[in-house]
C-alpha cells in the first residue's frame, strides 16, 4: 500500500516531471506489454511537457499558452498519479468473478 501512495504522489509532487517514474518500476518488475505501453507514453509526456515550459518560458508576457501550458501539467499529474495507484496494485489481486455467474 506505501508503493502504491509513494507511486501516486511522485508525479503530483514533482508537478508532472517525474510522471514516468512509477511507470518505469512498472515496466521493470512486470516486463509485459502493458507496463512498457504506460512507461512510453508518460515519458513522451513528460517530454513534450518539458518542451513546452522551455517554449513558453521564453516570452516576458502572460498569454493563453501560458494558461493552457499550466492545465497540461496538472491533468499531466493528475492522470499520472490516478493511473499509477491503479496500476500499482499488487499483481494477481485483481477481482475474480464469482463461478457460475455471468458479469458484464
Amino acid at each position: 500500500m506505501i508503493k502504491r501512495i509513494v507511486g501516486a504522489l511522485l508525479p503530483v509532487v514533482s508537478l508532472g516531471l517525474l510522471s514516468f517514474a512509477p511507470f518505469l518500476y512498472l515496466m521493470l518488475t512486470r516486463k509485459n506489454a502493458r507496463s512498457r505501453g504506460l512507461f512510453a507514453t508518460f515519458t513522451a509526456a513528460t517530454v513534450v511537457e518539458v518542451v513546452l515550459i522551455a517554449v513558453v518560458g521564453n516570452d516576458t508576457t502572460e498569454s493563453t499558452a501560458d494558461f493552457l501550458v499550466g492545465v497540461y501539467i496538472v491533468v499531466l499529474a493528475v492522470v499520472a498519479a490516478v493511473l499509477a495507484f491503479v496500476e500499482l496494485r499488487a499483481e494477481g489481486k485483481e477481482t475474480a468473478a464469482v463461478p457460475g455467474r455471468a458479469y458484464l
